[in-house]
């Protein structure tokens, strides 16, 4: 049907030219950019193949930098895009993609100066929501990837509020009846309706900062903070908040980072503190090319559990991976993450190992989606008295909206909205449950 389409498009083209040369170069350009947007960049280049690069057609120019970009004739791209913004100085996007690009390469002091350069041909919100993306496609929770992006502005300041539903806030578990052993006898448990899952609406809020110290040319320290809670409506008893304080000392190459990164974080719930959590953790990424690179990580926990010290524990923690840039707009990423802790108590002593994935596509300037999946076993190293020791498999899966809303409602607010869902069956009764939460809200950034 495309291919038809491009057929006949071109053929009434070329009849057009005769009479009027003008109107067959608008009909090729309108066909190659109806190539580029149906995920045909290979008929848009080369409908287009023709045009020199020292034209002063900005509009060919800039679909031949985007569909050569999405080709991943990447050095092509960046000439094209080069001579778009020469034509066209005020226009922003042809700015903000090349960034993109250039991010992709690692080349963060050209990424950093067009930065500089867009801020001012943007509304306010459309910056933060194009730069935010673009931080958070380059890898999730690591510093250096971070701090790779802040060259234009050391600090950030981002706020969060809006509603949670959530299908089962107690955890509850599928079935009310609990198969156990007593005194070596078969036997089962009946559970008050109370255990049963809970569902509520909620109020949820956020606030997230950091501030980035360059120390010279390659070592930064990164200095992050995070604060967020969710009360609910029907009940207080399951209210909870939880804050995290970090500072990450960075080290960036041409082709590698490293970030070793102290931590502690501290959580609540019904108004009393629930755990204490100090650690450290190093992550490590190497470019391999212009669209693979591979992470590591390795780090350290000692966890405090305030209403039961049984449940104190320390453990390690790792993972591998690896993310591909496949264009501009789309970043893939897998890994597998392996945990060991030790607790006070064996029956609470666990091993938990799985695989992950994500993806994270800006389908336009103003929206981006961000899907995420992860498998986990955990394990226990032994039983209580009553059951044997505890197996689950959790299943993760969520997928988060961002729509740029700035356009209407100004200071830089987007709409976020976020559906997750979690499977935990188990071999213990108790512990399996299922969940489902989802949330809507607005967020500004500073």
């Amino acid at each position: 049907m495309l291919r038809s389409l491009v057929v006949v498009l071109m053929l009434s083209s070329s009849v057009a030219y005769a009479a009027t040369p003008a109107v067959d170069g608008r009909n090729e350009l309108l066909v190659a950019r109806l190539m580029q947007e149906n995920g045909r960049p290979d008929m848009a280049c080369a409908l287009l193949e023709d045009t020199s690069v020292n034209s002063v057609d900005a509009d060919r120019l800039y679909v031949l930098a985007r569909c050569n970009a999405s080709l991943q004739r990447i050095d092509t791209a960046i000439v094209y895009y080069q001579r778009v913004i020469a034509l066209k100085p005020a226009e922003a996007n042809p700015r903000v993609e090349l960034a993109a690009i250039m991010v992709a390469l690692d080349r963060k002091d050209e990424a950093a100066q067009l930065y500089k350069q867009t801020l001012p041909l943007l509304p306010a919100g459309q910056v933060s929501t194009q730069m935010s993306n673009l931080i958070e496609q380059l890898g999730r929770d690591d510093p250096a990837a971070f701090a790779r992006q802040a060259s234009g502005k050391p600090w950030s300041l981002e706020f969060y509020a809006g509603l949670v539903h959530d299908s089962n806030i107690n955890g509850g578990p599928v079935s009310n009846i609990i198969p156990a052993m007593v005194g070596g006898f078969p036997g089962n448990f009946v559970l008050s309706p109370d255990a049963m899952p809970r569902s509520s609406w909620g109020a949820s809020g956020s606030l997230t900062g950091s501030y980035l110290v360059p120390l010279n040319e390659r070592w930064s320290v990164l200095f992050q903070g995070v604060l967020l809670g969710n009360g609910y409506f029907d009940t207080s008893d399951f209210n909870n908040e939880y804050m995290s304080l970090s500072a990450a000392f960075i080290y960036r190459d041409k082709d590698w980072s490293a970030s070793i990164q102290p931590n502690i974080g501290f959580s609540r719930q019904a108004n009393r503190m629930n755990e204490t959590t100090p650690g450290v953790i190093t992550r490590v990424s190497r470019n391999l090319n212009s669209t693979w690179s591979l992470t590591g990580s390795l780090g350290y926990i000692n966890r405090t559990v305030h209403l039961d010290s049984n449940r104190n524990a320390d453990g390690v923690l790792g993972s591998v991976g690896v993310v591909a840039q496949v264009q501009p707009n789309l970043q893939v990423g897998a890994d597998y993450n392996m945990q060991r802790e030790h607790a006070d108590a064996a029956v609470y002593s666990r091993r938990l190992d799985g695989p992950s994935v994500f993806a994270a596509y800006r389908i336009k300037p103003q929206w981006t989606v961000v899907g995420n999946y992860s498998y986990s076993k955990v394990k226990y190293d032994e039983g209580s008295f009553f059951f044997p020791a505890r197996e689950d498999t959790q299943k993760t899966a969520s997928l988060t909206s961002l729509w740029d809303i700035s356009a209407w409602a100004g200071r830089n607010m987007v709409v976020r909205a976020q559906y997750t869902q979690i499977d935990n069956p188990s071999n213990i009764g108790y512990s399996n449950y299922s969940r489902n939460i989802f949330s809507v809200g607005v967020q500004t950034q500073f």
